[in-house]
């Protein structure tokens, strides 16, 4: 059974919906938002659709989509203790998040070797790869915004605006400086530490603050915004040819 030519992945994320349109293994366009305004003119053949939301809330979200395409096949994705020569760390591998999981997939297919994967968005997330395709396992921390917004819920006078978060040199003289340099600083700690860890593996990044993060890290790294897509089209595939 060969691939669907026309694909629509659909990354329901805790804080945003990305779709992404494949032509075969071509990427179409990426769209962010509730509503898949791009897809009017494009009909998928299939929509590999993968969320980290609760049941209920993608019960409804895979009911609107659903009807706005009633003639594509589709295909609910979740992590499994191996997949496209993958295998998965977890003891229990429904449980590893399927945003981890399908990068982990796309990650071990581009780089072909040892690698570690940086997802950078509402949570920064690294995932360790072998070179065998042997997930070893990985890490969530609370990403930069996260941090900020759990400091400032939890305190009563530490507050500033927008306008006052600016670049500059030495250590922080202002509240908006101390806040967001300060959680920038505890990334990139933990990231240092990964990469002490793993020198020698290939660093491939993902998500909104993952560049900005790793060029201050000052290690080299392959950026592949679209990577969880990449490797939900690549399981989405291997689970429909199976399914046929």
């Amino acid at each position: 059974m060969s691939d669907a030519a026309r694909v629509l992945v659909v990354d329901a994320g805790n804080t945003s919906i990305k779709f992404t349109a494949f032509d075969g293994p071509k990427v179409l366009w990426v769209h962010r938002g509730d509503v898949c305004v791009e897809g009017v003119s494009f009909v998928p053949d299939v929509i590999y659709f993968a969320s980290v939301r609760s049941k209920e809330q993608s019960a409804l979200l895979h009911a609107d989509i659903q009807a706005n395409y009633p003639s594509s096949e589709w295909f609910t994705l979740t992590s499994q203790a191996t997949a496209c020569g993958v295998k998965n760390a977890y003891i229990e591998p429904e449980r590893l998040g399927i945003d981890r999981w399908l990068g982990v997939v796309a990650a071990h297919h581009i780089v072909k070797g040892d690698v570690v994967v940086v997802d950078a968005g509402t949570a920064i997330k690294v995932d360790v790869i072998q070179g065998d395709g042997v997930h070893l396992g990985g890490y969530i921390t609370p990403g930069l915004a996260m941090m900020e917004d759990a400091l400032l819920s939890k305190t009563a006078r530490i507050r500033y605006d927008a306008q006052e978060v600016v670049a500059g040199d030495g250590l922080p003289n202002s509240t908006a400086r101390a806040v967001t340099e300060g959680c920038h600083d505890m990334a990139l700690g933990f990231l240092e530490r990964v990469h002490r860890r793993y020198p020698d593996f290939t660093w491939i990044v993902t998500g909104g603050d993952a560049e900005a993060l790793l060029r201050r890290l000052n290690a080299s790294f392959v950026c592949q915004p679209n990577l969880v897509a990449i490797g939900a089209k690549r399981v989405g595939d291997e689970l429909r040819r199976g399914n046929k």
